[in-house]
């Protein structure tokens, strides 16, 4: 229970890695705010983990949206009265982009601006709001970890256009806030994963004609988010751990 007595908010903690992740912490002790949009879903995660013994709450926003990430953090505090842990788990590649595509990677030629602002938004705009609204607790309260999931494809060269920018972004993000916050004890680093087995992911290998391709698994992803929560050492901070690498 290296986590005991600890409050972590878990976005995108619906399905997936959001899921196995408030799942692996939870089991660590951690009381877990599970975030996320479908309130279906976030119901699932909080009776998994309740059967399993551990506590949690669900938190349905649009974390998109300053105003409800805002609101999402005034009611942690408000229940908790602190915030120790910020799981950046919330984006993703919408269907909607590629249902109609026959091809894996839509060029930078073929994006639409109305595409490629989703992508940023989604992959971008929700893990910079959480930062901007949870960071200053984390200073008053003089230390905090932060966690944010990347991806491979922002860490080598590939043809996910936008996506991969925007997990590039990520990495970028983890790095610079890892050195503003470095001084009030504050630990800010990221994982970056393969192709990853989750519904989301199992639906765009289908759409795209890859119903085959080999997947890492969502658990194992959360067992190197829990690492980085429980077991790196303090000077680690402003790091990716890359998984399911094969180049």
């Amino acid at each position: 229970m290296k986590l005991e007595g600890k409050i972590a908010i878990v976005t995108g903690a619906g399905k997936g890695i959001g899921r196995e992740a408030a799942l692996a912490i939870a089991a660590e002790g951690a009381t877990v705010a599970a975030v996320a949009r479908t309130q279906s879903d976030l119901d699932e995660t909080v009776k998994l983990i309740e059967e399993n013994g551990g506590s949690a709450i669900s938190l349905s926003h649009d974390l998109t949206v300053g105003t409800e990430v805002q609101t999402m953090v005034d009611e942690v505090m408000d229940k908790y009265g602190k915030i120790d842990i910020l799981i950046n788990n919330a984006g993703g590649y919408p269907k909607e982009i590629y249902k109609n595509i026959e091809h894996q990677a839509i060029k930078f030629w073929e994006w639409s601006e109305e595409q490629w602002d989703q992508i940023i938004k989604t992959n971008i705009r929700i893990p910079f709001l959480c930062l901007n609204k949870v960071l200053p607790i984390m200073i008053s309260q003089k230390g905090g970890k932060v966690v944010s999931v990347s991806s491979r494809m922002g860490r080598i060269a590939s043809q996910m256009g936008a996506y991969a920018v925007a997990k590039g972004a990520i990495i970028t993000m983890t790095k610079t806030a890892a050195i503003q916050t470095k001084e009030y004890g504050i630990q800010v680093n990221a994982v970056s994963p393969g192709i990853v087995d989750t519904p989301g992911q199992r639906v765009y290998n289908h759409s795209v004609g890859q119903d085959g391709v080999a997947m890492g698994s969502a658990a194992d992803v959360a067992k190197a988010i829990v690492y980085l929560l429980c077991d790196a050492p303090e000077v680690m901070t402003g790091q990716s751990i890359d998984l399911f690498t094969t180049v």
